[in-house]
């Protein structure tokens, strides 16, 4: 009985399953595919897939979908911004097909004001009153793996084919079978808490190159999330539209609501700048969930930059498992670099498109607080023991990949791509590879008022040679003064932080008169580097200098240092009521420098380690303690303040402060004299006075302030015009000894400057006026006047 029972119920069990799968087949099927750009036939991601019960999904990154649960009758409807509505009946779908939709022109509308707050300005309130709670950089210590990949190739018409491909672009061996250029690299992302996370690339390839240093690239582009007051892309920091200022400089739309499968309400929301707001601005849209507020899609479109490129930006988030934390998914970027690197060769412009995947989220790991310093994004994918990334790749190489790497491998090999591109960016460091040497670009050609033209040679050893210490020297002739200068140094690194070093140097040279230098100079792309072309007057200098830089407490920088050195002034000072040229004299010198910015954080790229910033001011300070052989001593303390202010509309201001006091018995040389840039015209020198004519003035103790408020205009028009003004007031005031110009009743100066009047990869272009008033002003009015050519560095 029991075994005709048991087979009873197995055979209904059967029947049962039977009837069960008839039923999912015939009433309930999954229905999956993939949504393209009818024009383009470019995938397009986030599009709103709802059913005829309001119940719905999005399309991923890549374009894919996939709907559970459905019935024969179901109608489907495709809705995205800029694009025609589409329904289709699900009967007439087939799995795995793509679903086409048309692009339609978008004309702005009549925005009407009604009263009470705009229904999709109070969802994104919600946004942001929760974004702390979503935020990745408040969550407790994760990790994860994020992979990255991007192509870059002609941004062709759809409508051309291969035939046509000789004709137009004749020095390019391309087809549409392979990209121009091809980056993968796998970055390992520690977090452990709002201060402490290091992004690692511990592995990568380049087509064309066996070096995966530029592997990185991809990885910078975007961050890694959407919740940060301001999003910075490529040159730009761009207001957030989720942050509080961003929900009074934004228009909001909600365009659409749907249910997702797990039954949440997705509100589907569009945001643009507002007309009458000048700003740096994106336009896009968001999924937002409205069970927690949280982002689960973003698309964010930057405007046309000077150089004509412009970056789209898309990202997919998904609720963590095991932490119900929101972390993204899937990240995506597509630049268009339009006219920028469009050559006579090519009608077409280039456009690269990468994508990154999130993957083995730990939302519990344990990390050791020695892991994290101020490095907050390392590539170390070209070390010897780095892991082959084909072990990592998220997805598998397409056809076409693997044809760029055969293409562009072979070709690399033999045009020798690797030293070109070495040789690119130790040129953009000012470097020359000669092998295991280097030739020091910056001493070939100089130029400054005292030397006139200067010709020299530097040659020093490479990393290749060793990375542990560097050795070298220079030697070159002014024309003007007709004499040579020689130097020679030698430093060791054996510390991990290569900016712990040990340091000598010989010299017999010139230095500008009453100049101040602070712990790691001048910013290299700074326009401050042009203030050398006005000097006036220099010191022979001969001295021997050994000293030691070192970090501590992860945001200080300091300096120890000896000098000897023999002093021979050369001319009569411009400030000096007397009409001899000071006596030569010798110094033993003591030294401190320091440099502190709280938080500051930096970015090793392939041109170097690149400062993050902080929102904390820069402080700078020097002591020194000296002899001279005239039996006498001197002391003196220097500061430096800086910082900049940002704000919503991009509007920026910058404050420095700088000062200091000399105390003991001393030579006019020590004197503080190197605050004028003036000549009748010449390039405009940021925080010096444009108006002061170059050692007009010394003191003994100096205290000088430098503030500009720089306005930038047209930031969200599709132009590559986009000026700056800036204003600027300058005043300084300070105490000399008898017989020396001082600034006891104050230097004043003010002027505007319009910036970025031109472009070009390399420089920008602009003018500046400033007047000079107060005690100090010049009876001929026209010499209060300074007029100045704006170049900065475009890079």
């Amino acid at each position: 009985m029991k075994l005709i029972l048991n087979t009873v119920l197995f055979r209904f069990f059967l029947v049962l399953l039977f009837w069960i799968n008839f039923i999912a087949v015939s009433f309930s099927q999954s229905f999956y595919g993939e949504i393209k750009d009818r024009e383009t036939n470019e995938a397009l991601p986030f599009v709103n897939i709802t059913l005829n019960g309001g119940r719905g999904t999005i399309s991923d990154i890549n374009g894919t979908f996939t709907i559970q649960s459905l019935t024969n009758d179901e109608i489907i409807s495709f809705s995205c911004i800029g694009y025609q509505k589409l329904q289709i009946a699900l009967d007439t779908c087939k799995n795995g097909q793509s679903i086409y939709m048309s692009p339609q022109a978008i004309s702005l509308q009549e925005i009407s004001v009604t009263p009470g707050e705009n229904p999709a300005t109070k969802i994104m309130r919600q946004v942001v009153d929760n974004s702390s709670l979503h935020n990745p950089k408040n969550y407790l210590p994760f990790s994860c793996i994020i992979y990255h990949k991007m192509v870059i190739e002609y941004d062709l018409p759809q409508n051309l084919s291969d035939i046509n491909l000789p004709s137009l672009i004749p020095n390019a061996s391309i087809s549409s079978d392979s990209y121009l250029m091809l980056f993968e690299s796998i970055s390992e992302k520690k977090h452990l808490n709002q201060d402490n996370e290091k992004e690692t690339v511990i592995s990568g390839r380049v087509s064309g190159l066996k070096d995966p240093k530029l592997a990185s690239f991809p990885a910078l582009i975007q961050p890694f999330s959407f919740y940060n007051k301001y999003i910075n892309l490529l040159e730009f920091t761009y207001l957030n539209p989720v942050s509080k200022p961003g929900l009074d400089h934004y228009n909001f739309s909600i365009k659409d609501t749907l249910i997702n499968t797990t039954g949440d309400t997705l509100f589907y929301i569009s945001y643009q700048p507002k007309a009458d707001k000048n700003f740096h601005g994106l336009n896009g849209s968001f999924h937002i969930n409205g069970n927690d507020f949280s982002i689960n899609t973003a698309i964010a479109n930057t405007a046309i930059n000077n150089q004509g490129v412009q970056l789209s930006i898309k990202q997919n988030y998904q609720k963590d498992n095991n932490s119900d934390l929101w972390f993204p998914l899937q990240l995506e970027s597509t630049l268009h670099f339009g006219e920028s690197v469009k050559n006579k060769n090519s009608p077409f412009p280039l456009i690269g498109i990468g994508k990154s995947y999130v993957t083995a989220i730990n939302t519990s790991p344990t990390f050791e607080p020695k892991e994290f310093d101020n490095i907050t994004f390392e590539d170390k994918s070209n070390e010897k023991d780095a892991p082959v990334i084909s072990n990592y790749r998220y997805l598998p190489l397409s056809a076409k990949d693997s044809l760029t790497y055969h293409i562009l491998d072979s070709l690399g090999k033999r045009h020798y791509m690797d030293a070109m591109i070495n040789t690119q960016l130790a040129v953009a460091k000012g470097k020359l590879p000669m092998g295991k040497l280097q030739l020091d670009l910056n001493r070939l050609l100089d130029y400054n008022d005292f030397e006139g033209f200067k010709a020299g040679l530097g040659i020093y050893t490479s990393p290749k040679l060793s990375e542990t210490f560097k050795t070298g020297g220079y030697i070159a002739y002014g024309f003007t003064d007709k004499s040579y200068k020689y130097g020679f140094m030698g430093a060791l690194m054996p510390f991990k932080n290569k900016e712990n070093q040990l340091y000598f140097s010989h010299k017999n040279d010139v230095i500008a008169s009453g100049s101040v230098t602070f712990m790691d100079g001048i910013n290299k792309r700074s326009a401050e580097l042009f203030g050398r072309f006005m000097t006036e007057n220099m010191e022979a200098v001969k001295s021997n200098i050994m000293g030691s830089e070192f970090r501590f407490l992860k945001y200080f920088k300091s300096g120890l240092y000896y000098k000897w050195a023999d002093v021979s002034p050369q001319k009569v000072y411009r400030f000096s009521s007397s009409s001899e040229t000071d006596q030569s004299f010798q110094q033993n010198e003591y030294g401190l420098k320091l440099k502190w910015q709280h938080k500051e954080t930096f970015s090793d790229s392939p041109l170097g380690k690149i400062s993050n910033g902080s929102k904390w001011p820069k402080v700078w300070i020097n002591g020194t303690y000296g002899e001279t052989d005239h039996q006498a001593t001197y002391q003196r303390i220097d500061a430096q303040v800086e910082q900049t202010f940002n704000y919503p509309s991009a509007m920026q201001t910058r404050i420095r402060l700088t000062g200091g006091q000399l105390w003991g018995t001393y030579n006019n040389t020590l004197l503080y004299s190197a605050l004028g840039t003036y000549k009748s015209f010449t390039i405009f020198v940021p925080h010096t006075f444009a108006t002061m004519r170059v050692n007009e003035f010394a003191a003994d103790q100096y205290t000088a302030c430098f503030l500009s408020h720089d306005i930038p205009l047209f930031q969200n028009k599709n132009q590559s015009f986009k000026p700056h003004v800036e204003f600027n007031t300058n005043m300084a005031f300070g105490q000399a000894p008898r017989g020396i110009n001082s600034l006891q009743k104050g230097y004043y100066e003010s002027g505007i400057y319009f910036r970025n009047l031109m472009s070009n990869l390399l420089f920008r272009y602009g003018f500046s006026i400033h007047y000079r008033y107060g005690h100090y002003s010049l009876s001929k009015e026209i010499d209060n006047w300074a007029f100045k050519l704006g170049l900065e560095f475009g890079f």
